[in-house]
């Protein structure tokens, strides 16, 4: 089976030996690439199924280059072999710390070189696949907290994870930002479905939904705030189903207050991430949102996301008053400002950002919600 091979190394008679072998004796579609930042540009931009990494590059380091492809989730799979001069056996073990699953040291005959790469490509075939977030609810009782700027950063990753197999439900009856944040003008929205007297079904919906060039799909809030209680749980429960039908994973920004149709999608959801910043009243708001939540404690997952600069917080602090573990810590970025006023996520245009990174281990945590956290 064709399999797209991304192969980093500073070495221009190497990489062009190594394309003609992995083309014309193993069947495969080679990306080549000179420098570490260039190639990592590239496998986060379009994932290969397999890459080749030498270790002394300009710029960044092999061992880097595994590192953050480790870190991002549409590449913490990929097969990694790590194609070095440097023969020492610490060598060996610092490549198999940043994560490489096979270390070879030049000189290296092609045939040895091709048969590890299509063993790697054999193992990776038959691994189980990997589990589908499925449905997200991010819900904070207090305002301000960044719930759609994480919800948003969330769409994108999972996106890059499986591209057209996610759509983000900004449920805001208050002018919601989701739109904003994407550089898409909120047009259409949910306020038309929410007017309808029957389920519209799947194609219909789909016409409600505005697509981004990220290769995800919003259903948006309306412009003008709603009066009253927006949508119904039953319209919003019908409108998710239909939804969870055409897409793998659907990220929900509900609303900061517990209508109907919020507690129909906590009800619905497979994993709930419930977000605080460290201040004492969004702490206070988070203690109760937990006992109201209670019943769905075993899908709930604690997030701290710091939004203004500062001394970050102990989180084994925070864990004890809150008697709940913390999945994850976003820490404060300044670069969100500057992403909020172009309406370009950093998880798209900086994923190495410290709010990226923060939202890709969010995204890592939501994934498999019946598997408990342990406290840490």
């Amino acid at each position: 089976m064709m399999a797209r091979i991304l192969v980093i190394d500073d070495n221009a008679d190497l990489l062009q030996m190594i394309r003609l072998l992995l083309e014309d004796q193993g069947g495969h579609e080679v990306i080549l690439s000179a420098e570490g930042e260039d190639g990592l540009a590239r496998a986060l931009d379009n994932p290969p199924d397999l890459a080749i990494v030498d270790v002394m590059m300009p710029g960044i380091t092999g061992y880097e280059v595994c590192r953050r492809l480790r870190q991002e989730p549409s590449t913490a799979d990929t097969p990694i072999i790590i194609l070095t001069a440097r023969g020492q056996p610490v060598d060996r073990q610092m490549a198999l710390e940043a994560g490489a699953d096979e270390y070879i040291a030049k000189p290296v005959t092609m045939t040895v070189l091709l048969e590890r790469v299509n063993r790697l490509l054999a193992q990776r075939a038959v691994r189980p696949a990997a589990p589908t977030p499925g449905m997200i609810a991010l819900v904070s009782l207090r305002g301000g907290v960044g719930v759609t700027t994480l919800a948003v950063n969330l769409a994108v990753i999972y996106a890059r994870q499986s591209p057209d197999q996610v759509c983000l439900v900004d449920l805001s009856t208050s002018s919601g930002h989701a739109a904003l944040q994407l550089g898409l003008r909120p047009d259409p929205n949910w306020s038309a479905l929410a007017l309808l007297d029957a389920d519209p079904g799947e194609v219909a919906v789909r016409n409600y939904l505005l697509a981004h060039p990220a290769g995800l799909h919003l259903l948006a809030a309306p412009f003008v705030p709603v009066i009253g209680e927006g949508p119904t749980g039953e319209m919003m429960l019908s409108t998710l189903t239909l939804l969870r039908q055409g897409f793998n994973t659907v990220v929900v920004d509900l609303p900061s207050v517990l209508l109907e149709g919020t507690m129909a999608v906590l009800e619905a959801a497979d994993a709930i991430g419930v977000v605080t910043t460290a201040d004492p009243p969004a702490i206070q708001t988070t203690v109760g949102t937990l006992q109201v939540l209670r019943s769905f404690i075993p899908k709930v997952r604690l997030i701290l996301n710091q939004v203004a600069p500062g001394t970050p917080v102990s989180v084994e602090a925070l864990q004890r008053v809150l008697k709940q573990p913390l999945v994850a810590s976003i820490p404060f970025d300044a670069g969100q400002a500057e992403a909020l006023a172009h309406g370009k996520p950093l998880a798209l245009t900086t994923p190495q950002s410290p709010l990226a990174q923060g939202a890709a281990r969010v995204a890592a945590a939501l994934v498999g919600a019946s598997v408990r956290p342990s406290a840490t």
